[in-house]
């Protein structure tokens, strides 16, 4: 997973959760829904977080 963050937001937590008794209970589909509500939760940080570009100046 990489470094992650260092503190989940409560709707992290409580996909990971769902993620960890789909697990346990041997639930596909439960653990498909909360591995697609990780990754969405994951793309808006990762999208929030993003450095802007540096632009280069223009070539002499």
């Amino acid at each position: 997973m990489g470094k992650g963050r260092k503190v989940l937001s409560n709707d992290h937590a409580r996909a990971l959760i769902k993620q960890a008794l789909g697990i346990v209970f041997g639930d596909a589909q439960v653990e498909a829904e909360a591995a697609a509500e990780i990754a969405a939760i994951e793309a808006v940080h990762a999208q929030a977080t993003r450095k802007p570009r540096r632009t280069l100046p223009p070539p002499a």
